[in-house]
């Protein structure tokens, strides 16, 4: 959303996962793209994917995020079962979760780099860490396939 310098991650194509929507729904607003919190957040997803801690909550505005080891549901908190016929629920693998949070946050820091929002070097700096990350998260997949 170029007026408003975000980029937002567009899941209606997903027919696999039901309210596969809901996962853009944390990006930006309760996942914080500034690095100090993206890093802090990054890792506790990680302590929960190494077993280091049972679950990761977090959330707030825009949906509630509750992490474990080997998966994660999103909720609306805005659900009222008197007026809405189901409950929004998406559920998806953590692993999975954290890969698109790192891919959201690169492609942010490239977008608002660009835009002039932030500068150059910053934005490099954080896109690294992400690849590392990313280095990171797939290593721990292949662990926990073995």
């Amino acid at each position: 959303m170029d007026e408003f310098n975000l980029v937002v991650m567009d899941f209606d194509e997903e027919k696999t996962l039901e309210f596969a929507t809901m996962i853009s729904d944390p990006l930006g607003s309760d996942i914080s793209w500034r690095f100090e919190d993206l890093r802090k957040d990054i890792e506790n997803y990680f302590e929960v994917l190494r077993g280091g801690i049972s679950e990761y909550r977090h959330g707030g505005n825009a949906s509630s995020v509750i992490s474990h080891k080997d998966y994660t549901i999103i909720e609306d908190p805005f659900y009222d079962e008197e007026e809405d016929e189901i409950e929004p629920i998406c559920k998806l693998e953590t692993v999975e979760f954290v890969k698109i949070i790192l891919l959201w946050a690169y492609e942010t820091y490239k977008f608002k780099s660009k835009k002039g929002v932030i500068a150059l070097k910053e934005a490099e700096m954080v896109m690294k860490w992400v690849e590392q990350k990313m280095l990171e998260v797939e290593s721990i997949e292949n662990e926990s396939i073995q």
